[in-house]
C-alpha cells in the first residue's frame, strides 16, 4: 500500500477498509497481505526464511543447521555427540568408552595390560594397582574387593555376620537378639520382663498384674477386684450376704 493509497483509501468504523486492512496494512487478525504480522511471523508462526520466534525451522533446525538440543549430524557445536564423544571415539577429557587416551593409559595412568606410565609396574606411586588396590588387597579407603576392612568391618560398620563393633547389628540386637537395654524385638529381656516388669502374660516377677492382682485374682493382701478374699469375706470380716463368719456358721 502506497502513501497515496494509505491516505485516499475509505475505512469503515472499525478501520478496515473494502478489502479488510487497516491504515498499517493488516487484517483483524493481523496479518497483511502476504501473511505475515508486525513481527514478521506467518500465521504458523514462521519468518520470510521460515524460522520461529526461537530460530527453528519446521524441521526443528537453527541457521546453523543445528538441532534444539544443540546437535548438527549428530554433533555439538564442539564436536560431541549425545554420549560426549567425538567423531574419533574421545570425550572432552580425551578418554574413550573404554576409558583410555590415544595412547592407551586410563586417568590413573595404567595402560590396558595394568602397567602403570610411570612405575612400569602393576602399581602406581601410590602403591595402588589398576583396580585401585595395594598389594595386601586395600583401597584408598581401607576396604578389600568385598568391601571389609582389616579389621573385618565394612563401611556402615558391620562385619560379615552383620554385626558391628559393639556386637549389634543393623536393626539394634546382638546375637542373643537383645539391644543395647537388654530387650528383644517383642520389649522383652532375658528373664522374660518388658521394661515394666511384666512378662507376655501381663504378670511381673511375684505373679501380679498391672492392676495387682494374681493369676487367680487376687491382690497382695489376699483379696478380689470386689474386695473379697478366697473364703469370700472382706476386710471387715463379712461377706456379700453381709454376714460375718459367726453369723454364717450359725446359719
Amino acid at each position: 500500500m502506497g502513501l497515496f493509497d494509505k491516505f485516499s483509501k475509505t475505512f469503515d468504523k472499525f478501520g478496515y477498509d473494502l478489502d479488510g486492512y487497516d491504515k498499517d496494512g493488516c487484517d483483524k487478525k493481523g496479518y497483511n497481505k502476504n501473511g505475515f504480522d508486525k513481527d514478521g511471523y506467518n500465521k504458523k508462526g514462521y519468518d520470510k526464511k521460515g524460522y520461529n520466534k526461537k530460530g527453528y525451522d519446521k524441521k526443528g533446525y537453527n541457521k546453523k543447521g543445528y538441532d534444539k538440543k544443540g546437535y548438527k549430524d549428530g554433533y555439538d557445536e564442539d564436536g560431541y555427540n549425545y554420549k560426549g564423544y567425538n567423531k574419533d571415539g574421545y570425550n572432552k577429557n580425551g578418554y574413550n568408552n573404554k576409558g583410555y587416551n590415544k595412547d592407551g593409559y586410563d586417568n590413573r595412568g595404567f595402560s590396558l595390560d595394568g602397567i602403570h606410565i610411570d612405575t612400569k609396574i602393576n602399581f602406581d606411586k601410590d602403591g595402588y594397582n589398576k583396580k585401585g588396590y595395594n598389594k595386601d588387597g586395600y583401597n584408598k579407603n581401607g576396604f578389600n574387593k568385598n568391601g571389609y576392612n582389616k579389621d573385618g568391618y565394612n563401611k556402615n560398620g558391620f562385619n560379615k555376620d552383620g554385626y558391628d563393633l559393639e556386637g549389634y547389628n543393623k536393626d539394634g540386637y546382638n546375637k542373643n537378639g537383645f539391644n543395647k537395654d537388654g530387650y528383644d524385638e517383642n520389649g522383652y529381656d532375658s528373664n522374660g520382663y518388658d521394661v515394666n516388669g511384666y512378662n507376655k502374660d501381663g504378670y511381673d516377677l511375684d505373679g501380679y498384674d498391672s492392676n495387682g492382682h494374681n493369676k487367680d485374682g487376687y491382690d497382695r493382701l489376699g483379696y478380689d477386684p470386689l474386695g473379697y478374699n478366697k473364703e469370700g469375706y472382706n476386710k471387715d470380716g463379712y461377706n456379700k450376704f453381709n454376714k460375718n463368719k459367726i453369723e454364717v456358721k450359725n446359719d
